[in-house]
């Protein structure tokens, strides 16, 4: 009994790829990052990019499997997922940067 990939599995498997490859992507970052191999011109600060990087791409990855659950076509989702992480990083500096000039966090 021999077993054929079919069509909707190949695209099930493609979305998920689509999904997880930033996420997946994050260790080999840090790794460049931390070895040297990719100088971004900051030093030792160029590793805190990572941070930005892991919540565009959770963000990224939820959006996808949700507009994917909704029904969306990959190429539609792929673009709205971008949009929404990008907007996800945006605020969520937007909000830090606004904690720390209203001191709301105390000193640390």
């Amino acid at each position: 009994m021999s077993e054929h990939l079919n069509f909707a599995d190949v695209r099930n498997f493609t979305r998920i790829v689509l999904a997880l490859t930033p996420l997946f992507l994050a260790p080999a970052l840090v790794s460049l990052l931390a070895g040297g191999q990719l100088n971004l011109g900051g030093g030792e600060k160029d590793v805190m990019l990572v941070v930005p990087w892991l919540l565009w791409s959770v963000v990224y990855a939820v959006s996808s499997f949700f507009l994917w659950g909704r029904g969306w076509a990959i190429g539609r989702a792929t673009g709205l997922s971008i949009l929404v992480a990008t907007a996800g990083v945006l605020v969520a500096g937007l909000i830090l940067a606004l904690i720390g000039q209203l001191g709301i966090g105390g000193r640390f």
